[in-house]
C-alpha cells in the first residue's frame, strides 16, 4: 500500500488533485512565454531593417562613379563644337571689373569663399553650328553648392560653324570646395585643375 503524503494529510488534497493543480501552474508558465517571444521579435525587426538600409546606403556610396571631365588646358567636345578654358582668374588679384555695374558683384563676398573670373574659348564645328549659353553652366565640385554664375559674357547666342568666341563667367565659390569642374547644361565638363581648390 503507497504510503500517503503528509502534505496532502494536513491539506485534505487527494494526490489527483495535487497533480492537476501542478499542471494548472506549469499552463500559467507557458502562457507567459509567447508575450516574451514577441516583444523579442518587435526589437529584432527594426533592427533587421537598420542593416538593410545601411547596407543599401553602403553600396551606393562604393559603386557611384564621379562623372568624368576633361583635364584643364585640353578641348572638351561639347553640341556643336569644342569648348576649352583659357584662364583661370581670381578676381581680387587683378581688381577686373565688368563693363557695367552688376548687383551681385557689389555685394560682398561671403565669408570663407573667394570670386573667380573663368575665361573658355568655343569653337563650331557643326553646320548648324554651336549654341553657347554662358549664363547656364554652373560650377560643381564637392563642396561647391553647383552655384551659378554672378556675371558673363556674351548673352546666350549662336556661333556659326568655323567661328571661335570668348566666353567668360565670374562664379563666388567656397575656399573649401574641392575637385571642381566647369558644366553646361548638356553635362559637358571642363576641369578647373588640382592647382585651384586643394581643399587647403
Amino acid at each position: 500500500m503507497p504510503e500517503e503524503n503528509p502534505w496532502t494529510r494536513r491539506t485534505g488534497f487527494s494526490q489527483g488533485r495535487i497533480g492537476n493543480i501542478t499542471g494548472m501552474g506549469t499552463g500559467v508558465e507557458h502562457k507567459t512565454r509567447p508575450g516574451k517571444i514577441r516583444r523579442r521579435r518587435f526589437i529584432v525587426i527594426p533592427l533587421a531593417f537598420l542593416s538593410i538600409l545601411a547596407i543599401g546606403f553602403g553600396y551606393l556610396v562604393t559603386t557611384a562613379k564621379a562623372k568624368p571631365s576633361v583635364q584643364l588646358g585640353a578641348p572638351a567636345e561639347v553640341p556643336g563644337g569644342i569648348a576649352m578654358i583659357t584662364g583661370i582668374v581670381p578676381v581680387e588679384l587683378d581688381g577686373w571689373q565688368p563693363p557695367s555695374p552688376v548687383d551681385g558683384l557689389r555685394q560682398d563676398v561671403q565669408e570663407g569663399a573667394h570670386r573667380v573670373r573663368i575665361e573658355v574659348q568655343f569653337t563650331a564645328m557643326d553646320p548648324g553650328g554651336l549654341r553657347l549659353d554662358p549664363a547656364g553652366f554652373i560650377v560643381d565640385g564637392l563642396g561647391s553648392g553647383r552655384p551659378g554664375p554672378l556675371w558673363s559674357s556674351p548673352e546666350a547666342t549662336l556661333v556659326d560653324e568655323g567661328e571661335s568666341v570668348s566666353a567668360t563667367m565670374v562664379f563666388e565659390l567656397p575656399n573649401k570646395a574641392i575637385a571642381l569642374v566647369l558644366e553646361d547644361s548638356t553635362g559637358s565638363r571642363l576641369s578647373l585643375g588640382k592647382e585651384h581648390h586643394s581643399g587647403d
